[in-house]
């Protein structure tokens, strides 16, 4: 059986992520290719061959030939046309975050609970190998019972319409969300969120654009996590998590030649890169949960709920005060 999947979009995440993973992956067949301007969609369509070309999104997702579709579209649109993609009996692959509020996150779950298709939200740090492997450890008590975590993600600003507070919902939702997802999959539950930031790149932007924040988990661990559109147009794309126990420390580094660095118990131990695509073992999953039920690490639900935390430091910095992300709705 081959899968048929209309891909929306024709940006960064369709280019360079998924594109190559799905032309890749065998029994997938991408069908059709949504993009704005058109020509962008075109070059994509040639590059992997793609029969089908348009600039009218709803002409993929109502295509009954269509099996999957792929939302890489900007954030603002999320919540529309995955809603519609469900609706039209869609299995959806969607970019994250899942929205640009947590009541159409919420939404968006209740369609695809009635909706009887699959849902999956992309929080690729579910499958980075490195990160896994971390948990792995972690879970396992290698570094004993954890306490304080840091992680932080730093790049140039994308521009665009990322510049936007509306459109974007800023450097915490758009990028660090990443983060976030990962502790709280990680480390449990937050209960208190305090964070100070602001537009530090641009005098023409409103996205909130570097911020700093610390997180107290309701197992008592915490976490100081940062993110940055701030940073030169030279500046590489930086990312470190550090999750420090009663017995240990490790951390994940993709500036390192030894992605994996580990200080237990009086030991230090180095784990190299591990060599496997994080948006394959993504869509392999998503494909297992389609084909063979069985289901990924992640829920629609996780993807709210990663999405409330970078809303609550969004209401933090604000604010100028500690936030309890239930109050986020």
């Amino acid at each position: 059986m081959v899968l048929r999947v209309g891909v929306l979009g024709s940006g960064f995440a369709a280019r360079e992520l998924h594109l190559p993973v799905l032309s890749s992956l065998s029994g997938v067949e991408v069908s059709a290719i949504f993009g704005i301007p058109y020509e962008d969609a075109l070059i994509l369509a040639r590059r992997f061959k793609i029969p089908k070309v348009t600039d009218d999104w709803r002409s993929v997702v109502h295509d009954s030939s269509i099996d999957v579709v792929l939302v890489a579209t900007p954030t603002y649109t999320h919540r529309a046309i995955a809603e519609e993609a469900i609706k039209a009996g869609k299995h959806v692959m969607l970019e994250k975050p899942i929205a640009l509020t947590v009541k159409d996150g919420e939404e968006l779950v209740k369609a695809y609970e009635a909706g009887g298709v699959k849902l999956m939200v992309a929080h690729c740090l579910r499958f980075w190998p490195e990160y896994v492997r971390a948990r792995e450890l972690m879970m396992a008590g290698r570094v004993g019972e954890p306490r304080v975590a840091r992680a932080y993600r730093l790049s140039s600003h994308p521009g665009r319409w990322f510049r936007f507070q509306e459109l974007s919902g800023g450097v915490a939702v758009d990028m660090s969300i990443h983060d976030l997802d990962y502790l709280r999959w990680t480390l449990g539950e937050v209960k208190r969120v305090y964070a100070v930031g602001g537009t530090y790149s641009s005098d023409s932007a409103t996205s909130i654009d570097h911020f700093m924040a610390t997180l107290e988990f309701e197992n008592g661990a915490v976490a100081y996590v940062e993110g940055s559109w701030a940073m030169p147009r030279n500046f590489p794309f930086t990312t470190y998590l550090e999750i420090a126990g009663t017995k240990g420390l490790l951390t994940v580094d993709n500036q390192s030649t030894s992605t994996i660095e580990a200080y237990i118990d009086n030991s230090y131990y180095r784990y190299g890169p591990i060599y496997r695509n994080a948006y394959y073992l993504e869509w392999v999953a998503f494909l297992d949960w389609l084909n063979k039920g069985v289901k990924p690490p992640i829920e629609p639900g996780d993807a709210v709920e990663a999405l409330r935390l970078a809303l609550a430091i969004n209401k933090s910095i604000t604010e100028g005060r500690v936030v309890n992300p239930g109050e986020v709705r």
